[in-house]
């Protein structure tokens, strides 16, 4: 799955002046996928959206993104390995330090970590930190590509229907 052409479909297709249908369609793209962990029944579905519905992953604070984490961890929804990366976000935010109820943009910010990473994999000559660097970024695009699903599915939660697959 191309990050870039999810967030695109996303942006570039979903403007405010193209109504709903273009949004609810735009949506549905960024969290369907050909291949991968679908949350199948209608009541984990269901679930899933009751859940991401009521976090802006685009303005949330690292209190409520613990909180988001705690509710998907309790429902048990995705796999374990899938939340240990979410988790690694909540981590993050620790580590650079933003108070617990400051709002954050954590699409845009892993976008840019993103950015970042695969500039230094395209820099790095040495093989040894290739790997480190091709690693790192390989994480970014994942943390990327879940964030861009939560913000899509916030955005039109009726309009997507939910896969776990990141």
């Amino acid at each position: 799955m191309q990050v870039k052409s999810i967030l695109s479909r996303i942006f570039d297709t979903a403007p405010s002046n193209k109504g709903r249908e273009a949004a609810e369609s735009a949506a549905r793209r960024a969290v369907e996928a050909p291949s991968g962990n679908i949350v199948t029944s209608a009541a984990a579905q269901r679930q899933l959206r009751e859940i991401l519905t009521k976090y802006d992953v685009t303005s949330i604070s690292p209190r409520a993104f613990s909180e988001l984490l705690q509710e998907l961890q309790q429902a048990s929804l995705l796999p374990d390995k899938d939340l240990h990366e979410l988790f690694q976000i909540r981590a993050d935010l620790d580590r650079e330090n933003i108070a617990p109820d400051q709002r954050v943009n954590l699409l845009e910010m892993y976008r840019q970590r993103l950015k970042e990473a695969e500039r230094a994999v395209a820099e790095v000559q040495n093989s040894v930190e290739a790997t480190s660097a091709e690693k790192l970024a390989a994480s970014l695009r994942r943390r990327v590509e879940w964030l861009g699903k939560f913000a899509a599915i916030h955005a039109e939660p009726e309009g997507a229907a939910v896969n776990a697959w990141a």
